[in-house]
């Protein structure tokens, strides 16, 4: 077999390879609880997923969005705090452009 029939072999093994090793260390590292090892050894492969789907469709990720979520409930409370109800807000908390305060 020529020699770039084995590296077409070898390449791909060897990133996986580095991939499992990766993922053996952070599960040895980790610290107790079957949860947290899963957490932390395949918190990196669930990030770049995550990532990977951002990209792909152009939405939010699940932080992203639970961050928009929190800042939000955090301004309609502040609002309801001192009594400013009536004015409406888009989804980013954002007042639309003809409200005045």
């Amino acid at each position: 077999m020529p020699v770039e029939s084995y590296l077409l072999t070898a390449i791909p093994a060897a990133f996986v390879l580095v991939i499992v090793v990766g993922i053996v260390v952070r599960w040895v590292r980790a610290p107790r609880g079957a949860r947290s090892r899963l957490r932390h050894a395949f918190g990196p492969i669930a990030s770049a997923g995550e990532t990977y789907q951002q990209l792909h469709t152009g939405q939010q990720g699940l932080q992203e969005s639970i961050i928009e979520s929190v800042q939000e409930q955090e301004i309609g409370g502040a609002e309801q705090a001192h009594g400013d109800t009536t004015a409406p807000t888009q989804p980013g908390g954002v007042r639309f452009s003809g409200d005045r305060r």
